[in-house]
């Protein structure tokens, strides 16, 4: 009767625990992803549908082979962007890491046994033992859950070391050419102001201009000389951070970056986009906070589930031989672990981890405020580029005229040399600010794209990154 009471009772251990591990769920909270009405939220916007832009290369816009050129081999060698990928495999290992819920133990041995009570003999003794947690609290599930979102958030970290340097990569590209063109224009200058001396001397020579006239315009030369070596120095400074973010060693300069080549970089997107509809897709800002809100709620559960008892089914098998003689011994059957009490600082921590939560979810809907900002004041800092660079434009046309005019008159007793010397500062100063018009235009629309979120996904091996 004995035997058969302990064949019976090992099912019904079984049945228990596997009655009380189905009838269990998660004692934490079920997270319900944050909403946010982005159509009304835009003030730029045209009537119509929301929009969603294909702007993954949005740096190919510029039409600049030497740029597209760059960004590959800054996705390519930038130490950061390696970093944040390895930053990625370790979420990774640190998700697998977490224990399965069913384990086997085994350990082996053989030596010498002796006592007082038992004779001296060799032999060999070996243990297996099994473990299987139940969960019915849901611990284990939402520590999964907290290590997957851990991993997102690593890999929308990635996302935004990649739209960061692409950032980086556009605006100091667009920088360089600036400081190029600026270089240009005032070695043109320089040029023009010289052979302004020389006219001015030969009007001396004929009475028609005073020595005033002459220490203005000598002094004029003098001012554009003294320009040029601090252009020369920003050039080589841009030329060393686009090295950097290369992941090179700087100072030694790309040939492709030495001249001017192709101009300033200019993109031909219009100012009116319309809402963009994949703001929540695109922000790895956005992504990461709703990821840590996740977290967060995830390790909501994992607090609760450590307020209620575990319940794992286990057993062991242990076998000897010693001088001949041969035994073995085995328990199998479930375990309950209640948590200690008085359980108020465990309630404590479950208190805290809501807070978190609550924390967390604020700062998404921030992180959402502060994306929404960025658009609105990108897409109006771009559109007012695109005006002044069309005004300025005019403005050097105007000028350009102005001097030749005022050349041509010169000999004729229609202008002075006073009014060529201030219409060549026009024109000079008109020209270095249309440069730098088309270098804020150019940023804006760098600025643009990166509060946007484009681009932070991009793969060069991706349907979608030939534009």
């Amino acid at each position: 009767m004995a035997r058969n009471g302990r064949r019976t009772a090992l099912p019904r251990m079984l049945c228990v625990a596997m009655s009380v591990a189905l009838a269990g769920c998660d004692a934490g909270p079920v997270f319900k992803g944050p909403v946010f009405p982005f159509a009304a939220s835009f003030a730029s916007r045209p009537a119509g549908a929301p929009a969603l832009l294909e702007n993954t290369d949005w740096w190919t816009r510029f039409d600049d082979p030497v740029l597209d050129r760059l960004v590959e081999a800054a996705l390519a060698g930038n130490l950061d962007l390696a970093e944040a990928g390895e930053r990625v495999r370790e979420a990774e290992a640190l998700a697998r890491s977490i224990p399965e819920p069913a384990a086997l133990t085994g350990e082996a041995g053989a030596g010498r046994r002796g006592g007082r009570a038992v004779a001296d003999a060799d032999g060999a003794r070996a243990d297996l033992g099994f473990d299987w947690l139940l969960d019915p609290f849901g611990e284990r599930r939402a520590q999964l859950r907290a290590a997957g979102g851990r991993v997102e958030i690593a890999d929308a970290e990635l996302d935004a070391a990649r739209l960061l340097l692409l950032s980086a990569i556009a605006t100091a590209y667009v920088d360089l050419r600036f400081q190029q063109r600026s270089l240009q224009l005032r070695r043109a200058e320089l040029s023009s102001r010289g052979k302004t001396l020389e006219q001015v001397r030969r009007l001396e020579a004929g009475s028609a201009a005073t020595r005033l006239d002459i220490v203005r315009a000598e002094a004029l030369v003098s001012e554009t000389r003294s320009l040029i070596p601090g252009y020369e120095a920003a050039i080589r400074v841009q030329q060393n951070r686009i090295a950097v973010l290369l992941g090179q060693t700087p100072g030694r300069p790309d040939q492709a970056l030495a001249g001017i080549g192709r101009g300033q970089p200019l993109a031909d997107m219009p100012a009116e986009i319309g809402i963009p509809a994949d703001l929540l897709r695109n922000r790895p800002d956005i992504r990461i906070a709703e990821r840590l809100y996740y977290v967060a709620v995830a390790e909501v559960g994992v607090e609760t589930a450590r307020l209620y008892p575990k319940l794992s089914l286990g057993g062991e098998i242990s076998l000897s031989s010693f001088g001949g003689t041969t035994g073995m011994d085995y328990f199998f059957g479930p375990t309950l672990r209640l948590p200690a009490l008085p359980d108020g600082s465990r309630r404590a921590g479950v208190a805290a981890r809501q807070s978190r939560a609550r924390q967390a979810l604020t700062a998404w809907q921030s992180a959402v405020l502060e994306a929404i900002g960025e658009v609105e004041s990108a897409l109006v800092e771009y559109s007012a580029s695109l005006s002044s660079a069309g005004a300025a434009r005019k403005t050097v046309r105007l000028y350009g005229e102005a001097v030749d005019l005022t050349r041509q008159l010169i000999g004729r007793d229609g202008a002075t040399v006073s009014d060529l010397l201030d219409a060549e500062q026009s024109v000079a100063a008109a020209n270095i600010l249309l440069a730098r018009n088309l270098r804020d235009l150019g940023r804006n629309f760098v600025a643009l794209n990166v509060s946007l979120g484009s681009g932070s996904g991009y793969r060069k091996d991706a349907p979608d990154a030939g534009g």
